[in-house]
């Protein structure tokens, strides 16, 4: 009760996000698919706390410069959005590709997106690989992840099963090792470590009141607008799914903060393919 009491805000404010998403998903024809979704995510945070309780974990995260550090990490993030937006103007030609073009987006891709910048940035202010969240230990966390991932799987079976997308994927990767590759390293990894460093370093400004979840899930959901407008090009429409992705993402934030590790989250973000999240 007393955990409640002292997340009611972040909760509140998290409840209004589900009821929009909830009400998108019925406006759409998928009132199981929108109660599936909505109570996912209260019983996923539920088991995260309960199982996460009593596990000796480290006791804090390094963080030498915080606010510092959260100004780096909020300009490279918002770099990224621009980066990603360029690249889909070029895809559609409307930045005209040539090699003028190309290597200027490419290499911001690849510095911001990736984001290998981030990386540099703090191994230049002598924080150890270990440092950036790739904590292992204990390895129940691993298996936390994992558990987190089939939960996510589970629901989407009973709620949205025509949403699932592993069929898809392992014929568009060509199998599970690409999956592995551009799934879990090249998407999840690059995005859990950045939401990793801005909700950190908010977390040891503001102290952990989930605020700093959310702050870094929104930047993180905003990441994906260029995509989903390149798609559909409709602003509106991608402004509500980054809004729809916010509560999963929450999840795997909350994941972090909790067994102060990257690795459960990229597992359980890796090899999302349920699809439970989108439609």
């Amino acid at each position: 009760m007393q955990e409640i009491k002292d997340h009611f805000g972040v909760l509140l404010f998290m409840t209004l996000i589900n009821l929009i998403v909830l009400w998108k998903f019925i406006t759409q024809g998928n009132l199981l698919h929108g109660i599936g979704y909505f109570l996912f995510f209260y019983l996923a945070i539920f088991i995260i706390h309960l199982l996460t309780k009593n596990i000796p974990f480290q006791k804090e995260i390094i963080v030498k410069e915080p606010k510092k550090e959260l100004k780096v990490a909020i300009l490279f993030s918002g770099l990224a959005i621009l980066s990603i937006s360029l690249n889909f103007l070029l895809k559609k030609e409307i930045i005209p590709p040539n090699i003028l073009t190309k290597i200027p987006i490419l290499l911001g891709n690849l510095f911001f997106a990736i984001p290998l910048g981030l990386v540099i940035y703090l191994l230049i202010k002598k924080y150890k690989i270990y440092n950036l969240g790739l904590n292992v230990k204990p390895i129940l966390i691993i298996l936390l992840g994992i558990m987190i991932w089939a939960l996510t799987g589970l629901f989407a079976y009973f709620f949205n099963p025509e949403g699932i997308l592993w069929s898809r994927a392992m014929e568009e990767f060509g199998g599970i090792f690409n999956i592995i590759i551009e799934g879990v390293i090249g998407a999840a990894l690059a995005e859990e470590f950045s939401r990793f460093v801005i909700q950190s370093r908010l977390e040891r400004i503001f102290k952990a009141n989930g605020m700093n979840i959310l702050f870094a899930t929104t930047i993180w959901s905003l990441m994906h607008f260029p995509v989903s407008y390149y798609k559909s090009e409709y602003i509106f429409g991608s402004m509500l799914y980054c809004l729809q992705i916010i509560p999963l993402g929450f999840i795997w934030g909350y994941l972090t903060q909790r067994t102060k590790s990257i690795l459960p989250s990229t597992l359980a973000h890796g090899f999302n393919l349920w699809g439970f999240q989108n439609g």
